[in-house]
């Protein structure tokens, strides 16, 4: 389904005055109600809905029909946000933390050399970083220290 640029441009400016899309499809008494022509003659244009608080906007055509506490519409479920992401709990700089630390586990080493924890196991299986332990790995902050040396190169 193509969008146009007006309709892109509807849907961010509403997102950032804090509507939401609403995802249930209103009764068709709601567009009988409102006259809707698009909806009631079966135009294949479908209308998009908004709500914010307990205001719902249109934005299929350019009536941009908008109900306060209609009824008619079921309520609006939640939107499910994907998890955000681990925040590193560390009060220590990596500068810090290599300091003051023999060892490091692959979190500790990771964050110290600004990398994903994935990047610091292929450090470890190409023979970068020696693993000191099996299980939970750990590895040397000296050898930490010298690939941070390496990147400021």
């Amino acid at each position: 389904v193509a969008m146009s640029r007006t309709r892109i441009q509807e849907i961010v400016t509403l997102t950032r005055e804090g509507w939401r899309p609403y995802d249930a499809e209103p009764d068709r008494s709601v567009y009988e109600k409102l006259g809707c022509s698009h909806v009631l003659r079966g135009n294949t244009r479908k209308p998009f809905w908004f709500v914010r608080d307990d205001v719902f906007c249109c934005i299929g055509c350019a009536d941009h029909c908008t109900l306060k506490r209609p009824a008619g519409f079921p309520l609006p479920l939640p939107i499910r946000y994907p998890r955000a992401p681990y925040e590193q709990p560390y009060s220590l700089t990596p500068q810090e933390m290599v300091n003051r630390h023999d060892i490091l586990n692959v979190r500790q080493a990771a964050y110290c050399l600004n990398v994903s924890e994935r990047t610091i196991y292929n450090y470890i299986a190409e023979g970068k970083l020696i693993r000191l332990k099996e299980n939970p790995v750990r590895v040397r902050s000296k050898e930490i220290k010298e690939l941070r040396g390496n990147f400021d190169e």
